[in-house]
């Protein structure tokens, strides 16, 4: 931060503890790897009262996407096809090896960096099939849905895109969790508008504040979380308006529902969440790589959620637990050894928090 920003982010700082006064224990919920990036980073936990807690939730979509899902992107490959996908999804664990592993072994995996890129491989490589898979939440939807309306006939998506407000959902009907507010995430946000997490506030009367992704951002938003908590106001306010709009993206949604289907879908660590998951509708199936190669994974890791032996990336998706309480973190999960999802996407909480304690242990 520059040296006004830390004045200021000190004022907001003080105003924080003063209200903190008049409540007891907080905990409030992010699902946004860019925030738990800046928090981390700049060490805004340590700023906040002891009565106060933030926690990160499900906002990595690399770490949600399941073994199964996996599995059916290695199933593609094996099945000749030219698999596209992001970089940060090599490395996820599927039931019983990763996208990476079976690169090594020569199939044809190949990392693009957006759905488009895929399209372009399609038309070069006529006589091979283009799988890409498709990743992430609202933000990442309108390029996928993009991708469908300029597709060929060798050009199909393996849709594994989820929407956040069911997952939060489920989080505030989990008697596990007890959020009391959330700060709801500003790229998401800038897509589907205010109106969404209206519903969510109504329904469990729970404050939310959509928050930019500077620190001042993210500490502004506790402090307005804080005055709405003791106002008794369960409503949702804009932190962020310098991007999103009340409504949204008009034209993103509009690819959106064009495009995609809600579907109840199981997101890792977490049970099926009715509604959470964006998949092709049926007029769409020629590009569905799901119906187009009748792919028959099994959702091993629903049978056996022990899977990882001590990995509890579950809970750290939940907020159950931050990731230094995860009995692998650091030791032998790492960036150059992830055991479970969330050391390796940067977005992950574990990789986040590892990357920076190292950071600064080194510049202190």
């Amino acid at each position: 931060m520059e040296f006004r920003d830390k004045k200021f982010a000190e004022k907001i700082a003080k105003r924080i503890h003063s209200l903190a006064r008049n409540l007891g224990k907080i905990k409030l919920m992010h699902v946004c790897g860019t925030h738990e990036d800046t928090i981390t980073k700049y060490g805004l936990r340590s700023l906040l009262p002891k009565n106060i807690e933030l926690v990160a939730g499900p906002g990595c979509p690399v770490c949600v996407t399941t073994a199964k899902e996996i599995d059916e992107a290695i199933e593609l490959a094996k099945k000749g096809c030219i698999v596209t996908t992001f970089g940060d999804m090599l490395k996820v664990p599927g039931s019983k090896t990763s996208l990476a592993e079976i690169k090594s072994l020569g199939y044809d995996v190949r990392v693009v960096y957006s759905p488009i890129d895929a399209i372009k491989l399609a038309k070069k490589n006529p006589k091979k099939e283009v799988c890409h898979i498709a990743i992430g939440f609202e933000t990442t939807m309108p390029a996928t849905a993009v991708s469908i309306l300029e597709a060929m006939e060798n050009f199909s998506v393996l849709s594994c895109h989820r929407f956040i407000p069911p997952g939060m959902d489920f989080l505030l009907a989990s008697k596990d969790v007890n959020i009391d507010g959330f700060i709801n995430p500003g790229h998401v946000s800038s897509i589907i508008g205010v109106k969404p997490y209206r519903k969510l506030s109504k329904k469990y009367k729970v404050p939310q504040v959509i928050s930019g992704f500077e620190p001042i951002d993210v500490l502004l938003s506790i402090h307005i979380l804080l005055e709405m908590i003791l106002a008794g106001d369960y409503g949702v306010e804009n932190e962020y308006s310098r991007v999103v709009k009340a409504n949204g993206n008009k034209k993103a949604l509009k690819l959106i529902s064009k495009i995609f289907k809600r579907a109840d879908l199981r997101w890792r660590g977490f049970p099926t969440i009715p509604k959470s998951g964006a998949e092709l509708k049926s007029k769409f199936n020629d590009f569905n790589a799901r119906e187009k190669f009748e792919l028959n994974a099994q959702d091993l890791e629903a049978q056996d959620s022990s899977k990882i032996k001590g990995c509890r990336c579950g809970d750290v998706l939940k907020g159950l637990i931050y990731p230094e309480e995860c009995p692998l973190f650091g030791k032998v999960c790492k960036p150059s050894n992830p055991i479970g999802p969330c050391m390796v996407s940067y977005e992950g909480s574990c990789a986040i928090r590892y990357k920076y304690s190292t950071y600064h242990m080194e510049n202190a």
